[in-house]
């Protein structure tokens, strides 16, 4: 099934001591990766100053048995090897610095070559974070768009659970094997992206992640996306990792505003303030930028549940519109809630706003 150009990659993945940069300048030495297995006893030297003498000599005593055996125990479990080898190797991940020589792959491996948006964010987001998470995630998903993400608590979550719920497509790339996804509570989640969507992986199934994995994996999330929606991100958050790598890359960088107390929002907000992101009110405003035109029209309608406050707000629209103050003393609500809940309704397609702050359903 695999090359001897990909076996010789797949074999570099079994040694621990192999980091990226080790393996990108053990093939530098060579035309073809295959010949490193040709080369491997006559190029000791080289090889040893390398990657040094312990991981040589276990290199060396690794036969053709073992790594068929490795091979095959991942097509057993369904899980793909894509090399820089790969004909099915995305072109996206080939341009970018710190580009990974190969990637673990488990479910519809098109989804590499569809258009794509990231969605990323802080791991404890306020009710407003998950709000939109989940909301601009449906509409670009039904919009046909792939949903990138981290398979991380909170605003990855919802995003990916958003995608699928809708029908939509979505890539999950995670910062340590498949056999230890992390937190262990998105497994179930982990399972059905790979039987409905793709989950990634630059490490083998069986290995941990770490602080530094998780930031690190955040350029490949960034490199299959055409544009990274950062929903709701704190000053410290991982998420802002994954904005400095689309910069990079060239990518767009999209953010909602947020409260300007809402310290899970400081990190988004001050993108919007220094211009390193395009402020959006709405999934549309990403679409247009993209070039996404056509939403699918859903199978199915289904109802809408509200809370407490929108329904007074609801109800407060349904006979005709009305100003920001003439909402506040019919529904009773303080202006801070008002304007959360309004700012939410219109997210989610329930309202919109008319010249001189009026609204209306």
């Amino acid at each position: 099934m695999y090359s001897l150009n990909e076996k010789a990659i797949i074999w570099l993945s079994l040694f621990d001591k192999i980091t990226l940069h080790k393996a990108k300048q053990l093939l530098a030495l060579y035309h073809e990766p295959k010949e490193l297995f040709e080369n491997l006893a006559i190029d000791k030297t080289k090889i040893i100053k390398i990657v040094g003498e312990d991981t040589y000599y276990k290199m060396l005593s690794t036969d053709n048995a073992l790594l068929d055996n490795y091979i095959q125990n991942l097509l057993k479990n369904e899980i793909h090897c894509l090399t820089i080898a790969s004909n099915a190797f995305p072109q996206k991940l080939m341009e970018i610095p710190e580009a990974p020589i190969m990637l673990f792959a488990k479910g519809d491996l098109s989804l590499l070559n569809q258009q794509a948006v990231g969605i990323v964010g802080t791991r404890t987001p306020t009710a407003y974070g998950r709000e939109l998470s989940a909301t601009f995630s449906e509409a670009l998903a039904n919009s046909g768009l792939v949903i990138v993400s981290g398979l991380a608590s909170g605003v990855d979550k919802f995003a990916h659970e958003a995608a699928l719920k809708c029908g939509g497509k979505t890539i999950a790339v995670l910062g340590g094997g498949f056999n230890c996804i992390y937190p262990a509570i998105n497994t179930n989640l982990a399972e059905e992206i790979a039987q409905k969507g793709l989950l990634l992986s630059e490490y083998r199934p069986n290995v941990n992640a770490t602080k530094y994995t998780f930031p690190f994996r955040n350029r490949i999330i960034s490199a299959l996306s055409d544009g990274v929606f950062v929903a709701e991100a704190g000053a410290k958050s991982g998420a802002l990792y994954t904005k400095d790598y689309a910069l990079n890359q060239g990518k767009y960088v999209f953010a909602a505003p947020s409260n300007i107390t809402n310290k899970r929002a400081e990190g988004s907000n001050k993108i919007l303030k220094n211009k390193e992101a395009l402020m959006v009110l709405c999934p549309e405003d990403i679409m247009e930028k993209l070039g996404v035109r056509e939403v699918k029209t859903p199978q199915k309608q289904t109802s809408v549940q509200l809370g407490v406050e929108e329904s007074a707000i609801f109800s407060a629209l349904e006979d005709k519109p009305q100003t920001f103050d003439e909402l506040q003393n019919l529904t009773k609500l303080s202006p801070k809630t008002l304007s959360s809940c309004l700012t939410l309704m219109q997210i989610r397609g329930l309202i919109k706003k008319l010249p001189a702050n009026v609204y209306s359903l």
